[in-house]
């Protein structure tokens, strides 16, 4: 069985995510896709959106099920469940996890571009290129060549990690907050339903302080 697992913050998910997604399975046709929200991501300040709200939000993804490359997929509160118990989660704890879920799966894990030059910051980066391939998904124009230079200095046999063509969509999460709470219409942008969380639960109507830049801890740092 093929398992793709895409996580992120989601906060919110936005159309950017659902076509990233839809390149990162038609590289891979998995059996099953797992759309992970993040509970408290260790290398970005907490959202502050809460948990279930962006669980919620994420079920825009159940569109996507039964497209032609993803016939499976399901939308799994495991790393909120771990926040919510007091855990600070790493991506390699969840790849551990679904391959103990499930034995003998192939197990793959999506990442944009930005993220693949900085994967060595990454905790037990090594560990999670030995449980999962990477799925890289372009997410600006023309990062080709930067791109295919850090996935060989990362994995000089080319085995491991897997570029997914797709057509670039500029979006940030950020950039649709700061929108939103600038009063300008971002429905191009948003699935439906998450559109209806949002005005439901009157989020990002607020501009956000500043944060300040955080680097990714592991443990035992202070």
């Amino acid at each position: 069985m093929k398992l793709l697992l895409y996580g992120g913050t989601f906060d919110p998910p936005h159309n950017g995510h659902l076509n990233n997604l839809r390149a990162a399975a038609g590289r891979v046709r998995p059996d099953l896709v797992v759309v992970m929200p993040a509970g408290v991501p260790p290398h970005k300040a907490a959202s502050a959106t809460p948990a279930e709200l962006r669980l919620e939000m994420c079920r825009c993804f159940y569109a996507l099920e039964g497209t032609p490359g993803l016939p499976r997929l399901t939308v799994s509160d495991w790393e909120v469940c771990q926040a919510r118990e007091g855990r600070r989660n790493y991506t390699v704890l969840t790849l551990e996890m679904l391959a103990a879920r499930c034995p003998g799966a192939t197990l793959y894990l999506t990442v944009g571009s930005d993220m693949l030059e900085s994967f060595r910051a990454w905790y037990r980066w090594q560990d999670i290129l030995r449980l999962a391939r990477l799925v890289v998904v372009s997410r600006e124009i023309g990062d080709d060549p930067a791109l295919h230079r850090a996935a060989r200095a990362l994995d000089p046999s080319g085995s491991r990690i897997l570029m997914a063509p797709a057509r670039a969509v500029p979006m940030a999460s950020s950039e649709i907050r700061r929108r939103l709470a600038a009063g300008e219409d971002c429905a191009a942008a948003l699935p439906l339903q998450v559109r209806q969380v949002i005005s439901r639960e009157g989020l990002y109507r607020h501009p956000e302080p500043p944060a300040p830049p955080r680097r990714c801890r592991h443990p035992g740092e202070s």
